[in-house]
């Protein structure tokens, strides 16, 4: 499957983790895809061969600001007297949306095809909470659980 379209996969879901691997060569995404799908689980992105990431967040300077005590990380204490006038770091996940973008004739990805004499691919993947950029050479998807405990509660189904 061509590299884009592995990445519009992505379109939408609850992402519960990203970071580099544990040997520092790829970027790895954890989603849930839920809904009345045989396909429904646990699955891990991984960005192979990855130079380039940058995070940047997409919470404002003022909900930061409003954001700032510790209880946020907990949802349940968060949660304690009603839903907060700020962020709930605590939820542990984050809405893959507006989503993944790849980026078409990236100067970035170009400019490290020449330096790693590999085809490189720019994407970016938007959420609520950040925006993450990324050049690197793959993706590749593997399911690693059918266990899905966010999807269901957090999106809202469209149609019938």
């Amino acid at each position: 499957m061509p590299v884009r379209d592995t990445l519009m996969q992505l379109f939408d879901l609850p992402i519960l983790e990203h970071r580099f691997a544990g040997h520092q060569r790829d970027y790895l995404i954890v989603a849930e895809l839920g809904g009345d799908t045989a396909a429904r689980g646990l699955y891990l992105y991984t960005f192979t061969h990855c130079p380039y990431a940058r995070l940047t967040t997409s919470v404002t300077d003022a909900i930061w600001q409003r954001s700032w005590a510790d209880e946020l990380l907990d949802y349940d204490e968060a949660n304690r007297n009603g839903p907060p006038d700020a962020y709930v770091w605590g939820v542990n996940w984050s809405m893959a949306y507006p989503g993944p973008m790849y980026v078409e004739d990236s100067a970035l990805a170009a400019s490290w095809s020449a330096r790693l004499r590999h085809q490189m691919h720019e994407a970016t993947v938007d959420t609520e909470a950040y925006s993450l950029q990324l050049v690197f050479h793959d993706i590749t998807v593997r399911k690693i659980s059918d266990h899905v405990a966010v999807y269901d509660r957090a999106v809202i189904p469209l149609g019938p």
